[in-house]
């Protein structure tokens, strides 16, 4: 189970490092529709999720797997959202204006980070979060040991 909240953490900081690319020089996107605050709190929570099942794991105390069970869940939550804002939004903020006349517009320069997310690694993030949903609750429930 700590492979699998390892996994999600590498797989979070991957999808993450596109959002923070918005606005940078050496980016083709120049925005976001993610709002910062889920965003934030989607990373808080997977750094708690996975504090509180170490909690769990060295004391063997259920509240630990039930506190990683809620934030998992919480967790979910908003990644579903983001994935939703991703997957359903056009790939642009707003439509290109033309700088000069004449020019044809650049879309690069409305362009959401987001949009270039390799599909495979949102839906396999979203996935195993799901999966790791499951695998809490069973633990937390003492279904599975």
């Amino acid at each position: 189970m700590i492979g699998l909240f390892a996994v999600q953490l590498l797989g979070g900081a991957y999808l993450f490092s596109y959002t923070l690319s918005a606005g940078r020089l050496d980016s083709t996107a120049h925005a976001t529709r993610l709002p910062s605050a889920v965003v934030f709190s989607h990373l808080l929570l997977g750094g708690f999720s996975t504090a509180t099942w170490i909690g769990w794991v060295v004391t063997d105390e259920r509240g630990f797997a039930w506190a990683s069970f809620v934030s998992v869940a919480l967790g979910v939550l908003l990644g579903t959202v983001m994935g939703l804002r991703t997957v359903t939004k056009p790939a642009v903020v707003d439509v290109p204006q033309n700088p000069v006349p004449g020019t044809p517009p650049d879309p690069a320069d409305v362009r959401v980070a987001e949009k270039q997310i390799p599909g495979v690694a949102l839906l396999g993030h979203g996935g195993l979060g799901v999966t790791l949903l499951l695998l809490t609750l069973l633990i937390a429930l003492d279904v599975l040991s």
